[in-house]
Formats: C-alpha cells, structure tokens, sequence
C-alpha cells in the first residue's frame, strides 16, 4: 500500500482484502482482451472470436500480475496429494493406450485432464451437488481414445503419506 502511495484505511474502503485486489487485477487484464476478428476489418459487424492461443498469449503479455494473482505459494497438502495420485493415475492410463496420438504429450495431457476433473469436483463439494453425477460427466468428458479402453477403471495407488506417488 505505501509503494502505491494509498492509505490503510482508502485501501480497506475500496476492497475487503488482498483478494479482492487480486480479482480486480485479473478482471482488468480480462477486460482488455480484444482479439481482432477479420470480418470486422471488412466492415462486417460480427462478434468476436478468440481461440485459446489468442487468451495465452494475451495472459502471457502480462505475466507478471498473472504470477500475482493466479500462482498461490500456500500449500494444500490434501489436495496436492489427491492431484498427485490422479495425474499419476491418469499418465499410466494415458500410457498404456494403444490409440494414445502421436507425438502426445503425456505428463501436460495428464495434468490438463486432472485439472478440470478436480474443478468439477471442487464445484460440486462447494455447491453440494451430487459429486456421483460429476463422476459420470468426467466419463463422457474424456477422450474418446482413453475413455475405450477402461483404463482409468485401474485401482488408483495413493503413496503413503507425505510422499509424492511416482510412476
């Protein structure tokens, strides 16, 4: 607060806390994403169309404040644990698919799909939604090329405590 030359109390009067801060950050950098459409530089009134590079690149052109505000250095130790357990679950399905794509890679496609398994089921234990029913969307969520074979119908090993699960 003092670098940015803002008092205790005109802070604590504009936001709640640090968070929030962060969330007016994010928000500020979301608001300026503007990917340009064609069609709009031909005179033809379209709604804008943006791929996911265009929204990497656009929060990689502000890196820092995303580091800020997005990377946490507090640890959740359960989480991590049960994120450790699957990622390395999902990889060893992953693996041994025979219909895996070529030039796959493997630990980021693992660590993409544990990713938004563990945001639906942090929503639905917040939400108290019936976290079964997530179970059978993340089924009809997965890749055709893995979801075929079963694999992830395989005993998911948990390392003892303390310890990261290694494949």
């Amino acid at each position: 607060m003092r670098a940015a030359g803002v008092s205790r109390s005109s802070f604590y009067t504009h936001f709640a806390g640090i968070e929030e801060v962060g969330v007016a950050a994010l928000r500020s950098i979301l608001d300026s994403f503007d990917p340009v459409d064609e069609r709009e530089h031909r005179g033809q009134v379209a709604p804008t169309a943006a791929s996911f590079q265009d929204l990497f690149d656009h929060l990689a052109a502000h890196r820092d404040l995303c580091v800020a505000v997005l990377v946490s250095d507090e640890q959740m130790p359960a989480l991590a644990e049960l994120h450790a357990a699957l990622v390395t679950h999902v990889t060893t399905a992953i693996e041994r698919s025979p219909a895996m794509p070529v030039g796959f890679d493997v630990d980021r496609g693992a660590r993409f799909l544990v990713g938004g398994i563990l945001s639906l089921l942090h929503e639905d234990l917040q939400t108290g939604a019936d976290v079964d029913g997530a179970g059978k969307l993340v089924s009809a969520m997965l890749p055709e090329w893995l979801a075929r074979d079963n694999l992830l119908d395989a005993p998911l090993s948990v390392a003892p405590s303390g310890l990261t699960p290694t494949r």
